[in-house]
């Protein structure tokens, strides 16, 4: 669905990229350090290096904070589309049986449907069709039920089913913007180059000190990459190691209404 360059990148390979950007900026710094080593103001330098450290995390905390946000919304959408498909399913019982056999019938369609809607995964075509897929049918059973709704014999079931496909045809496209909606990727790129120059900073501080330690700025390095990665990881819950198939089960249990 975005077709970015940012955003097809594996999360995984975008923290190591920043891991291995950072580490150079590290050497970099580190050279030019050495190379005009001065030692006045060298607590001054460290001083400034470590309120730059603490900038890069307070956006990186509130960088996470975002991308949780988004998927916890995320997470309780679906749980919401699960209740309003069931309750639209037992709404379709208030029907004679031959009427509702039909409804019961396009609602099973409608389930698998959602279902394949997430376990295509990453894949925007697969996206698509599903959900395209899901509004032709809910179309039809929206038509359904208006015609009948013209039939005073069924005056108490419309007046009970017509608001479950509302909600169950709304919470689709909330859905779909929910998953689109992520963190903006300029909000990435800043914190990658800033990440980047803190780095050098930080092996420029300390090459004017003469010497560097090395553990010390590869665990800076790790830590920054890490919480990078599982921020980018949290926004793109359809693949990578923090994904939506629980709460998706709970759609995957609709298909025992048919059983």
């Amino acid at each position: 669905m975005d077709a970015s360059i940012l955003n097809q990148t594996e999360a995984w390979i975008i923290a190591l990229i920043l891991f291995t950007s950072m580490l150079i900026s590290s050497f970099i710094g580190k050279l030019t350090g050495n190379y005009i080593k001065n030692k006045e103001d060298t607590e001054e330098k460290s001083t400034e290096t470590s309120a730059l450290i603490a900038l890069l995390f307070f956006l990186l905390a509130f960088t996470f904070g975002m991308s949780g946000d988004r998927y916890d919304s995320r997470r309780k959408i679906v749980v919401e589309e699960a209740n309003t498909i069931g309750t639209a399913i037992l709404r379709s019982d208030l029907y004679p049986d031959s009427t509702r056999t039909l409804f019961r019938k396009d609602f099973k369609d409608y389930v698998e449907t959602r279902i394949s809607y997430y376990e295509v995964r990453a894949d925007a075509k697969g996206i698509l069709k599903a959900d395209s897929l899901s509004q032709v049918i809910s179309s039809k059973l929206w038509k359904r039920a208006t015609q009948l709704s013209h039939d005073p014999a069924n005056l108490a079931a419309t007046q009970q089913m017509i608001p479950a496909l509302n909600d169950m045809i709304d919470v689709t496209t909330s859905r779909l913007a929910g998953e689109k909606a992520k963190v903006p990727q300029s909000i990435l790129i800043m914190l990658f180059f800033l990440a980047s120059i803190i780095a050098f900073y930080g092996g420029y501080s300390e090459g004017r000190k003469g010497k560097i330690d090395w553990l010390v700025q590869i665990g800076f390095c790790l830590i920054v990459a890490l919480v990078v990665l599982f921020t980018i990881d949290l926004d793109r819950p359809r693949r990578g190691f923090v994904n939506l198939d629980v709460p998706n089960q709970t759609i995957i249990d609709l298909r025992k209404n048919f059983e």
